[in-house]
């Protein structure tokens, strides 16, 4: 006689993505680009999809090609979540299986006995304000027989004394919730009687009280519709009417100015909010008298507007990066990288390019003249008391910062932060300044720089080569709290950073340059990304044995944006490597394959008869 020993929802977190479309989104996956002149870039390549039919059921197909909208909607991320249970079979072993209603009738059960409540809220104002009515949530139970699509309409919930947000009469909806009904079948290799439920996210508008009509953009001056005419429901007693983020009375998430009406006048809210939120499902199975309960977590945010482009910081990163720490010594998934003479080190190569391929596909998206600008004007703003004042050989945090200014300090040759391109291109940074003949000139630097390593062979040459400035060309994370002192070091330390350091806050060139992290001081890799780089540095040194001599009459090396320029080298600069066997990847060696298939056929290269 089987029994369950617990139920659990998978995924355990998924994401939804708002949409108007009348359709969710089809399936699709990531891979690289199998063509020549697709060079191996990142695309999106349809995957199975399931099909919710009028009656609730699901069908599976494989969509020829993927469609971001419905006429000018775009389509919402609708996740799906299943029931699974942990069973204990009669020999006493325990193992993982789907819950679906063949298995709940062979526990004596049916659907009956399965139930699923959902709570989805959107407390960003609540949480400005510290007012709980300016909350406003959705909450359903539905039982696992009804396969209807139910909607989740939020509103504030009751508080003696206080005015809510969102009144029940004129609710604000978050969306649907479906559970579907199971099939007792198999369709393209998927068990459709498993018990699923769906939650499909909102259209992705916003909502205000009635005096929220028309605003002024303060950069351009230009006059636009804050809230639809039939959106403008919210209570206007409310306190998120009265916000203003005065530090004195409020204590206010950073950066401060992320809400309609800051910046402007007297940084008073408008009183706006949307339609993201994030919550629970929850599912409930009685079995043999034991109620078993399972939840899961889903966040509901905005479109994804360049789906084909991985970021190199994912929520992803962020959890692998608390659970899973990375061991230098014993990494639990170590990938090898070798010479031909056999040496190896325990480097997660595949991890590696991994990241700077998604390094890649992130900051072509972004416009870095503009970020550049942001993030000086907020070392200006509030990170630094004075961003003209180095700190020691750290990067600049004025407006020489990426330019030829970077690699010297108080005249002398520091370290080589400007790379030559930046030298050639941007120079002293004046003529960027005044709005020379390219307005984009650091935007159109990304490229050169980053394009090359995204390629595996010409990443891994570029870090065996020139490792040693990678060391203070990418920021350090922040600490650990485990590595924190009780009392803040004047001075940053090079290993990691410390909040409590205004210096450590700072936006620079130092990568990834000028990007805000969420509480908009400098964003770093993660703990894990930072010590696998730098151990995969080490390890590539490691190989070969560097030697320092005098090249007299030698042609200047290519630049690639990470080396430095090829004028006289800093005090510090690293020893010039003596010639050793390359390091072995991939395509090395599918190359050596090849030769030797070749040799051992008797066959000769391009010139030859066999060629």
């Amino acid at each position: 006689m089987v029994a369950i020993v617990e139920i659990f929802l998978l995924p355990p977190l998924a994401i939804g993505r708002l949409g108007a479309g009348k359709t969710p989104l089809e399936n699709f996956t990531w891979r690289e680009d199998p063509t020549v002149h697709g060079a191996a870039r990142n695309v999106i390549e349809p995957a199975p999809t399931l099909e919710v039919l009028p009656d609730g059921s699901i069908t599976p197909y494989l969509p020829g090609v993927i469609r971001f909208r419905d006429g000018d909607d775009l389509r919402p991320v609708a996740p799906f979540f299943e029931v699974w249970a942990n069973v204990q079979a009669d020999s006493g072993g325990v193992h993982p299986e789907p819950l679906t209603a063949k298995l709940l009738r062979a526990l004596g059960s049916s659907l009956d006995a399965v139930s699923f409540s959902i709570r989805l809220a959107n407390r960003k104002a609540s949480r400005r304000t510290g007012n709980e009515a300016d909350a406003f949530e959705a909450y359903l139970e539905v039982p696992a027989i009804d396969h209807r699509r139910h909607a989740l309409l939020a509103f504030t919930p009751p508080e003696a004394g206080a005015a809510p947000l969102v009144l029940p009469e004129r609710p604000i909806p978050l969306g649907h919730f479906q559970v579907i009904r199971p099939a007792a079948r198999t369709s393209a290799g998927i068990n459709l009687d498993v018990v699923r439920v769906r939650v499909t996210p909102a259209a992705g508008l916003s909502y205000g009280p009635p005096a929220a009509v028309r605003g002024r953009a303060p950069s351009s001056g230009r006059v636009y519709e804050i809230v639809r005419p039939e959106n403008r429901i919210l209570n206007p007693q409310a306190s998120w009417m009265r916000y203003n983020a005065d530090y004195s009375t409020y204590n206010n998430p950073e950066p401060f100015d992320t809400y309609d009406g800051a910046d402007e006048g007297s940084n008073l809210s408008w009183g706006v909010v949307d339609d993201t939120c994030d919550g629970i499902v929850q599912a409930m199975v009685v079995v043999g008298g034991v109620r078993h309960v399972a939840q899961a977590r889903v966040c509901i945010g905005p479109p994804d507007f360049a789906p084909d482009r991985r970021p190199f910081f994912s929520l992803a990163d962020d959890l692998t990066d608390r659970d899973i720490p990375f061991d230098a010594t014993a990494d639990s998934d170590p990938r090898q990288i070798a010479t031909p003479d056999g040496p190896s080190a325990p480097v997660p190569q595949e991890a590696i390019a991994d990241l700077f391929a998604r390094v890649f596909e992130t900051v072509s998206l972004l416009n870095l003249d503009a970020i550049r600008a942001r993030g000086l004007s907020d070392n200006q703003g509030f990170l630094l008391a004075d961003p003209t004042q180095r700190v020691g050989d750290l990067p600049l945090t004025d407006q020489g910062s990426m330019t030829s200014a970077e690699n010297t300090v108080d005249g002398r040759p520091g370290k080589q932060y400007a790379s030559a391109k930046i030298v050639d291109l941007i120079g002293d940074g004046k003529s960027v300044a005044r709005g020379g003949q390219n307005p984009l000139a650091y935007t159109d630097l990304v490229a050169l720089a980053h394009a090359p390593l995204a390629e595996l062979e010409a990443l891994t040459d570029l870090l065996r080569t020139f490792g040693p400035r990678v060391g203070y060309l990418v920021r350090p994370p922040y600490a650990r709290f485990r590595e924190l002192g009780e009392q803040p070091a004047e001075t940053p330390d090079p290993r990691f950073r410390d909040p409590r350091v205004r210096r450590d806050t700072a936006h620079d060139m130092r990568m990834p340059p000028y990007m805000r992290d969420s509480d908009a001081t400098a964003l770093s890799l993660t703990h894990r990304q930072y010590a696998e780089l730098m151990s995969y540095v080490e390890a590539l040194q490691s190989l070969q044995p560097l030697v320092t001599k005098q090249v007299t009459g030698a042609a200047e090396p290519p630049d690639d944006g990470v080396r430095g320029p090829q004028a006289a080298p800093a005090a510090d600069a690293a020893p010039v490597p003596a010639a050793s066997p390359p390091v072995m990847t991939p395509l090395r060696n599918r190359i050596h394959a090849l030769m030797a298939e070749r040799t051992r056929r008797g066959t000769s290269g391009p010139s030859g008869s066999g060629g």
